[in-house]
This record gives C-alpha cells, structure tokens and sequence, in this order.
C-alpha cells in the first residue's frame, strides 16, 4: 500500500472491520507461556490450515513462537506489576505509595530518630579554677552526689558556673518552666565561636554501631523540650532538671539532649524568581522533623530562617506578615526518605531568591529500644572561651537513664 493511500485509509472503516476480523477469534487474555503459546498454535490451525502444518517440537517456526511466548509473558509480567504500583491499595514501593499520596495533598512520614536526655555525672574542665578551699579544681573530676566529698555540690556549680555566658549563673538561668512536672532550667554554655552547638559521639544499641548527637535543647515558646535551629554561631544548652526528691534522684541534675542521626547542611543559589520552585537535597535517611532552611547574605552570615509548613496554602487568610510576604516552604518526601522543598508563588507566600543554606540530620529509621545499660560513660567535650580570654576545654561523663 502506498504511502498516501496508507495514511488517508489508517482509520478508515474497511481497515477496522479487517482487523476486527482478523483478530475476534484471539485470546486477548493470554498472559502466561503456556497459554500465549496454545492462542499461537491455534490462530495459525484456524488462519493458515495450509500454508502451515508443522507443529513438530523441534520445528524452527515453534521455536520462534515458544520465544514470542516467552517474551509476551515477560511483557505481560512487567505490565502488571507497573500498574499495580499506580493504586494505593496494590502498590508495594514506597516511592509509588509516596507519589500516591502527595496525588491527594497528604505528606507522608519519613522516619523518626530517637532522642532522650543524657544525665551528667561528673564534670572535668582544662582551665585554672579554685574553689573556696583555694584547691584547683583544673583537671579534676566531679562526680555528682559524691558521698566521699562533702564539697562536691560547691566545686560542680563552680566548674559549671565558669563555661557559663556571662549573664548567667547557677540559680539564674536563662529560661525556664514546669515540664511534666518537673523544674526544667536552661544554660547556655560559652561555646567557642563558628561552631555548630552540636556534639557527635556513636553507641552500640541492639547490636547495632548508631552516630548521636548531643545538641541545644529549649522550651521557649512551648510547653516541651525542642531542639532550635542550629547556628554557627549559637551557644549550646544543659538543662537543670530538679523533681524535688534529692541529688540522688533520677530526675534531678544537670541534663543534655541528644538525637540519634548526623546533622549536614548544603547550600544552594536561586538566580530567578520562579513560582512554585522545587529544590531537591539528594540526602539519604532524612527525619520527619529535623530540617531547617536559612537565608544568607552575600558574606554568608545568616539574613532570616524560613519557615516549615505542612502546606504553603493555609497560609493564605494572613499571607502577609510585618509588611511582607510569609517566607515559607513545604516539604515532599521522596525515596529513601530523601526530601523536595517547594516554596510559594509570591501570592499566598515569598519567592525565594539568593543564597540558602539548608540543615538536615539523617537518622537510621529503625525500631529499637535504647536501654540504660547501652549508653553508659558518654563522654562529651565542648570547648569553651575562659573569661580570661582563653580557649579551654568542659568534659562531662553522662549516662542514659
């Protein structure tokens, strides 16, 4: 048939009646080898009675059939399990389940770390300090609630009082509140400058080697400890807990929080304003709760921190804020529990433009249960600037409980 002719008959009405003739006695529902095979078989016994009539096993034209069996089966097989990911109810890929839901507005949850409070048990710290004995405490260990030394309480406030900002002393902290009915009291530890109030250490829990780290913990603004968004520049906090019952009591002394996982940042340009822009972090193992997104100027110090919303839209009966549009971004999660930021359309919200710095702390995702024997010893160091202008070094010994 020429070309012309082929093109202006494709759908023409004589072509679809030849093929509804053509094809009326096959078995469209043939998926598997065996049964593709047999619909071959008896297509040609019905169609070319004649022509063909070799159905020996070792006839090279069987061969060719039990092939194109073998390959619709294949076909027919790969079929199946792609249109079986496209509804909620078949799919078995977490990615597919995931597309699935954002589909209809609903962000799903990536993993959740596991988090606690490390107790302090002694302290040790590098710099020259004495107490009211006039005995140097550099380098010495204090345990808390030591029954072998009776001035035990007055060189750990000492120790603790000298890493403090300035502002603040033991008996005066910085914030403070009821929390499940314990006295929680926040101090800032004079952190050495450009660092990230972040400490790491690792623990074996459950047979299994996990990073931690010890971080900033607050209750400003809430009625619950949460971790701020980490600053370089930030000092870190140790929380004073006291349940009223004695220094003996599990509740009551010096306490740092701590998160299992392992904090990076990245950093990005937007050149253009673009609504609804996307940003994909290609980071493995995301959490559902620590990410945080900050604005920089051009010599990298940070302009203001964006906020996270579940949706970019329910802002919109007051998208406006102190004169300007809410700077705010959603979250979409991904694979492997990698993330997409998506921010607004200069509408309900801002569009981004210039440099952002992003932190994110992947956590493993598993299920476990930390016990106390499995944290002991906790050794954390935080260096810190003396009043005296000098660099020097606060150890605490902590454990789970």
């Amino acid at each position: 048939m020429a070309k012309t002719t082929r093109q202006t008959a494709i759908f023409g009405v004589q072509d679809w009646k030849r093929i509804y003739n053509t094809y009326r006695e096959a078995d469209l529902q043939s998926y598997d080898f065996e049964t593709l095979r047999k619909g071959f078989i008896d297509y040609l016994r019905l169609y070319y009675p004649e022509t063909f009539n070799d159905y020996t096993e070792s006839s090279e034209f069987i061969a060719i059939l039990d092939v194109i069996a073998f390959m619709g089966q294949s076909l027919a097989f790969r079929n199946d399990l792609n249109s079986r990911e496209n509804f909620i109810d078949t799919a078995e890929r977490r990615d597919s389940v995931v597309k699935l839901a954002n589909l209809v507005g609903y962000t799903p949850r990536r993993n959740t770390n596991s988090s606690g409070y490390l107790k302090v048990l002694a302290v040790s710290t590098t710099e020259t300090i004495v107490d009211f004995n006039r005995r140097n405490l550099s380098s010495v260990k204090i345990i808390w609630n030591d029954v072998t030394n009776q001035d035990w309480f007055e060189q750990f406030t000492i120790v603790m009082n000298a890493a403090m900002i300035d502002n603040q002393r033991f008996g005066q902290p910085g914030n403070g509140q009821e929390i499940l009915g314990i006295q929680t009291d926040e101090y800032k530890l004079r952190s050495q400058a450009g660092y990230l109030p972040i400490v790491p250490f690792t623990s074996t829990v459950d047979g299994v080697r996990m990073p931690f780290e010890v971080v900033s913990a607050t209750s400003l603004g809430k009625n619950y400890i949460y971790e701020p968004a980490p600053r370089a520049d930030d000092e870190i906090n140790v929380l004073y807990r006291n349940d009223k019952l004695g220094y003996g009591a599990a509740n009551t002394g010096f306490f740092f929080h701590f998160k299992q996982g392992t904090l990076t940042n990245q950093d990005f340009v937007i050149e253009e304003r673009i609504a609804n822009r996307t940003v994909s972090l290609n980071v493995d193992g995301v959490n559902n709760d620590d990410v945080w997104l900050f604005e920089l100027s051009q010599q990298a110090s940070i302009v203001s921190e964006w906020s996270k919303v579940e949706n970019l839209y329910a802002v919109g009966a007051s998208p406006v804020v102190d004169g300007k549009l809410r700077e705010v971004y959603a979250i979409s999660s991904r694979v492997s529990d990698q993330i997409t930021l998506t921010f607004g359309d200069g509408v309900f919200s801002s569009i981004p433009v210039g440099t952002f710095r992003t932190y994110v702390r992947s956590s493993n995702g598993l299920a476990y249960i930390i016990n106390p024997e499995e944290m002991q010893n906790v050794v954390v160091p935080i260096s810190y600037i003396s009043r005296r202008g000098r660099i020097e070094t606060i150890t605490f010994t902590c454990v789970f409980c």
